[in-house]
């Protein structure tokens, strides 16, 4: 469904976690953040990212991911229910004041606003087994014009390693959230 909506992302990246809980719990999990519920595992994790050390955050002249991820005006792009959450947003972010468009399911795929870019962010469960599932963070960066190209490539450079910490946090914390709904289950049957 990603590759619907952000076929040609001219930046990103995928972080992945094996999860010891069904998939059908994980996804519920990673699902909260559609709703934007602040109790959420995702966005917590967003939260205890805004306390990174500096040198991991060196200049303050861009936003940081988790403030991208926490600021933008996300839309809901598509869901296979049980299976993919896609999210999308659109404006200028690579600049100290992100601007933030509105945008449409329909009008993601062909945002060309002058000098800004769309992200787009997805989480994937596949089934492992019964009881095991592969949690996917995969988030991608599309700009349609060579100046918005040439700035969104100087803010990907500067917060890539940043972001990609922050993603397998936000996984680590869906991990723990969906295999602790596991094991208070299980204590209740057992």
């Amino acid at each position: 469904m990603l590759d619907h909506y952000a076929p040609d992302g001219d930046f990103g990246f995928a972080e992945h976690l094996l999860v010891t809980a069904p998939p059908a719990a994980t996804y519920a999990v990673a699902g909260q953040v559609r709703g934007g519920d602040l109790r959420s595992p995702a966005l917590r994790a967003l939260t205890w990212a805004r306390g990174l050390p500096v040198r991991l955050r060196p200049y303050e002249d861009v936003p940081a991911f988790e403030e991208i991820l926490l600021g933008a005006r996300w839309v809901l792009l598509g869901e296979r229910p049980g299976r993919e959450l896609v999210l999308g947003a659109a404006g200028r972010f690579w600049t100290p004041t992100p601007r933030w468009d509105d945008v449409t399911r329909d009008g993601f795929r062909t945002y060309a606003r002058p000098r800004s870019g769309t992200v787009a962010l997805a989480f994937r469960v596949l089934p492992c087994d019964r009881d095991q599932s592969l949690l996917t963070f995969e988030t991608r960066l599309t700009v349609r014009d060579a100046v918005a190209r040439r700035w969104a490539e100087v803010y990907w450079h500067r917060v890539k390693p940043a972001a990609r910490l922050v993603a397998r946090q936000i996984l680590h914390a869906v991990h723990a959230e969906a295999t602790s709904g596991v094991a208070r289950r299980s204590r209740c049957r057992g």
